[in-house]
């Protein structure tokens, strides 16, 4: 959460001619309501089952190259993993400082049930919830540090180290 994974989507999207899909927008089209009311409404386990069938879907419709941003807990999900890799799909883990992601997220040290992010209520839940995805996250093909840069900065460092070429 925070680490800019739409924001830098788009721009590898823009960079590289690709289309660019963002997973949490699919689920709430599909859903017709915001991630946090499905959380809210029907609870994490059914949104994980969501999540799968809206990867899967994304996967398997795509005609072009595509830059997929997966919501925070996707990657450590077993099954989104194990298609992502039958896939062929190449992954990134944005490296942001915590602080940052803390301040983009909008999360204060009480919780606030506004946050428009179901599991960031608090900044304690925030870091213990980043420290238990982090091993999941670190297993990606590529790792982007992004302190210090612009998203379009991290775009090209993505393009860079994953040989991604521009579409004619």
């Amino acid at each position: 959460m925070g680490s800019g994974k739409t924001s830098t989507g788009e721009a590898l999207a823009n960079l590289l001619g690709w289309d660019f899909v963002d997973l949490d927008a699919e689920i709430e089209a599909r859903e017709g309501m915001s991630v946090r009311l499905f959380f809210q409404q029907k609870g994490e386990t059914a949104f994980r089952e969501a999540e799968y069938e809206a990867l899967c879907k994304c996967l398997l419709d795509r005609k072009r190259a595509t830059v997929i941003a997966l919501g925070g807990g996707a990657f450590v999900q077993a099954n989104n993993v194990a298609m992502l890799r039958e896939a062929g799909a190449l992954t990134v883990f944005l490296d942001a400082p915590v602080d940052e992601m803390l301040e983009r997220c909008g999360v204060e040290d009480a919780a606030d049930p506004a946050n428009l992010r179901p599991l960031a209520a608090n900044t304690s839940q925030f870091r213990a919830l980043y420290e238990a995805r982090l091993p999941h996250y670190r297993t990606t093909h590529v790792t982007i540090q992004t302190s210090g840069k612009s998203v379009v900065e991290v775009a090209k460092d993505i393009a860079a180290s994953l040989e991604l070429q521009r579409c004619p």
